[in-house]
């Protein structure tokens, strides 16, 4: 359930490991809202015309001299190069700079934010996006954005009651300000959601975000809809999850099942599969499950970590122990 996004709200975990739709959804946000001198290309804001990215075109205060505005091209660039290779010390060096040229812009305290999230100093974060959100207040975009990424810090310090209020607020300002909601933050409510113990609720974020994501026309990249496709089938795995935690393992068997169909080298859909096999005594599928799991590019090393799968990847807690109960016929 599990991966962390960039400032303009796209996905769902603060820890170690981060899926790499969310990952990379992240990362060419977050470069594309602090290029100078660039525009969101249409895809970007037809989808996220509400939770969209951080305004993409440098902007001067009246004290600014010329030779300042000229800096701040040059550090925003060197921003930029430092969050594509994730050298989070030197981006935060770059910001403390431009913070010292525009003390009260709110793209570099919200960027500061996210590249706190990122390095995990998640009070750091906190402290940053609350100054970012009394700035940004009377902007329901930049609310809702800010909310978002304070609500996936928050998931850092595991503070999951405030985390849900965040995120029933960016869903809130959605619909009060006439867009549908953003699968991404869908996802990452029902994470939430899923950590306090409310599965069915759950449940329902994961299929709504499966499904928004199963009809979304702008998730491309060039021909591509690899990004759309990863994110409704991570969400339509989830959901499978809660459904297993509920009691229904056969329909979860059966949505996994699906899923294989739609996604043969997802690991963590046959992992999934491969504990479900085993407790309904399926052995001979279990290991043919777990042994395609193995053979995919991700492969099964991940699974083998109950920690991680519990943790990181926060896998239901019925679902970690029937994978216990497989990994000790593996030993």
């Amino acid at each position: 359930q599990a991966c962390a996004r960039v400032a303009d709200g796209a996905i769902s975990r603060p820890n170690a490991s981060r899926c790499s739709v969310h990952r990379d959804h992240r990362r060419a946000v977050m470069t594309r809202a602090l290029s100078p001198r660039s525009t969101p290309d249409p895809d970007l804001r037809s989808r996220r015309a509400f939770i969209g990215a951080v305004l993409s075109v440098p902007t001067f205060s009246a004290a600014s001299i010329a030779g300042a505005a000229e800096s701040v091209d040059e550090l925003q660039r060197s921003l930029v190069a430092a969050y594509e290779v994730q050298d989070f010390t030197a981006a935060l060096d770059v910001l403390a700079r431009l913070r010292r040229l525009e003390p009260k812009e709110l793209k570099w305290i919200e960027a500061d934010a996210t590249i706190s999230t990122d390095r995990k100093d998640f009070q750091r974060a906190l402290k940053s996006y609350d100054v970012a959100y009394e700035i940004a207040k009377g902007d329901a975009g930049a609310e809702a954005r800010i909310l978002n990424g304070r609500a996936l810090a928050r998931e850092g310090v595991y503070d999951w009651p405030n985390a849900l209020e965040d995120y029933d607020e960016v869903l809130r300002l959605a619909v009060a300000n006439g867009f549908a909601p953003d699968p991404y933050v869908l996802n990452s409510r029902g994470n939430v959601r899923g950590s306090l113990g409310m599965w069915d609720d759950a449940r329902d974020d994961y299929e709504s975000a499966g499904d928004l994501f199963q009809n979304a026309k702008g998730f491309r990249n060039g021909a591509s809809t690899t990004q759309r496709l990863d994110g409704a089938i991570y969400a339509y795995s989830n959901r499978a999850l809660a459904t297993a935690q509920l009691g229904d393992e056969d329909g979860a068997l059966r949505q996994l099942e699906a899923l294989t169909r739609r996604a043969p080298n997802s690991a963590d859909v046959r992992a999934a599969a491969a504990a479900l096999y085993y407790s309904a005594g399926r052995v001979a599928e279990a290991e043919d499950a777990w042994e395609r799991a193995c053979s995919r590019e991700a492969g099964c090393a991940k699974y083998k970590d109950l920690d991680y799968v519990r943790r990181v990847r926060r896998w239901p807690p019925a679902m970690v122990g029937k994978l216990e109960k497989f990994l000790e016929l593996k030993s």
